[in-house]
């Protein structure tokens, strides 16, 4: 029996051992930083274990590479044209190149929704009182293949199966208004133009019309999606800044009085219960002189790490520890070294080519971190099994048959709206 209980206990402390190693296994080969261009790097192990490394790789490295410093050194995804850019019609915009961020109406979300509007329809109050706000950035690839089937008229050319491209990548950001006189050294900040707000009347806010330029505003969320060999469905991540918001205490519930954290976050009061926060208003008052709005949002993160398994945790982990450290030790050589204040809270996809029109079911398929959640982009619909995928799948919708292409809202933005998107999305 002594001899079954020792082989018992080896058995567990190998068990340790081989998480760890794990944790440490998961990197970018050596040289990667010292590559010309930082390109991003997917190169699928047909072996399970390995393949999820590959994917927070994945994450990284393109995070890293959009990042890294442009000519004028801002971060590259700042020069990718956006929505606005693409209904435009000008093309001027629509190229690659410096421009000012505008953070307008997200109307390749749900047609009810604007710029200061989460998929729930929901406004995200920072604790200064101010509206968290969005904005999409597509990479040239992306951005193409969007711009062929974009309308009614082109949407229809589209076949059922037809997907978007190798290497097809898009970026959701969230951005913050920088206080006076308020400690930046941990967050990115540039300028941006913004739309001013006022009540709607019903407990709510809506646009004024008017637009406020030059706002020094901070990068705290940003979903980066791409298409990876095998991957259709697109590869879903997501990154935060470090101080956004707490993790929900394993086996707290929810929707407890307990508090979720004694210490305090960017948008989090130390010592709110968790009933309390992640709350969606109906009520919402703002004063339209100082943009000021009550209430406050108290958030937190349902799923640390979007409910990823042990061991793809420690993926998770031990890529961040390896791309933060990097980005500090180089110095802002390549990449701002502010840059090291973000880290990555999960990926999440699918078993490789599975991807299928009329598909409504595409949460329940998601492999990874399938909770996935960003605390400032879906702030008020986290829940077990809600992740990416819960929003862009393939079904259709009334008006549009059921394509793969249909995981793109920006797509189906010019399509007669599919209720559901105008709804809990």
């Amino acid at each position: 029996m002594r001899a079954f209980g020792l082989a018992c206990l080896l058995l567990g402390m190998t068990g340790v051992l081989a998480a760890q190693q794990q944790q440490q296994d998961c990197n970018v080969f050596v040289g990667w930083w010292e590559s010309p261009d930082l390109k991003p790097i997917f190169t699928p192990d047909p072996t399970p274990q390995k393949e999820d490394c590959d994917f927070q790789i994945w994450s990284w490295t393109t995070f890293a590479h959009w990042v890294q410093k442009d000519k004028t050194g801002q971060p590259a995804f700042l020069q990718l044209p956006t929505y606005g850019d693409l209904v435009s019609g000008n093309p001027a915009r629509m190229a690659v190149g410096p421009r000012v961020l505008i953070l307008r109406p997200r109307n390749e979300k749900a047609k009810s929704t604007s710029s200061v509007h989460q998929p729930s329809g929901g406004v995200l109050v920072d604790q200064n009182g101010r509206a968290v706000y969005y904005a999409t950035h597509m990479d040239p690839i992306y951005f193409a293949f969007t711009q062929k089937y974009f309308g009614p008229n082109n949407y229809k050319k589209a076949s059922p199966t037809l997907t978007y491209p190798l290497n097809a990548t898009v970026f959701k950001t969230s951005w913050r208004i920088v206080q006076a006189n308020e400690d930046t050294s941990k967050v990115f900040t540039t300028k941006a133009a913004i739309d001013l707000l006022e009540s709607d009347g019903n407990g709510g806010v809506k646009l004024s019309g008017k637009i406020q330029s030059d706002v020094t505003v901070a990068l705290v969320g940003m979903h980066v999606v791409g298409v990876v060999k095998g991957h259709p469905e697109f590869a879903w991540a997501t990154f935060e800044q470090i101080d956004n918001a707490p993790d929900l205490p394993a086996g707290m519930n929810p929707r407890s009085p307990d508090p979720v954290n004694t210490n305090s976050f960017t948008f989090y009061k130390g010592g709110t219960p968790a009933n309390a926060s992640n709350v969606l208003s109906t009520n919402l008052t703002i004063d339209p002189n100082t943009q000021v709005i009550s209430p406050i949002t108290n958030v937190f993160r349902q799923f640390e790490y979007g409910g990823a398994s042990a061991i793809r945790v420690a993926d998770i982990v031990s890529m961040n520890q390896h791309s933060r450290s990097e980005i500090t030790a180089r110095k802002g050589e390549k990449v701002d070294t502010v840059f090291a204040h973000y880290r990555l809270i999960g990926t999440a996809w699918m078993l490789a080519n599975t991807l299928k029109p009329g598909d409504g079911n595409m949460a329940s398929e998601a492999i990874g971190s399938i909770d996935l959640a960003n605390a400032t982009l879906e702030t008020f619909v986290q829940g077990a099994g809600n992740n990416c995928f819960g929003c862009h799948d393939t079904s259709g919708g009334s008006g549009y048959p059921g394509k793969d292409i249909n995981q793109s809202h920006i797509i189906l933005s010019k399509l007669p709206p599919d209720p559901r998107l105008l709804e809990a999305r």
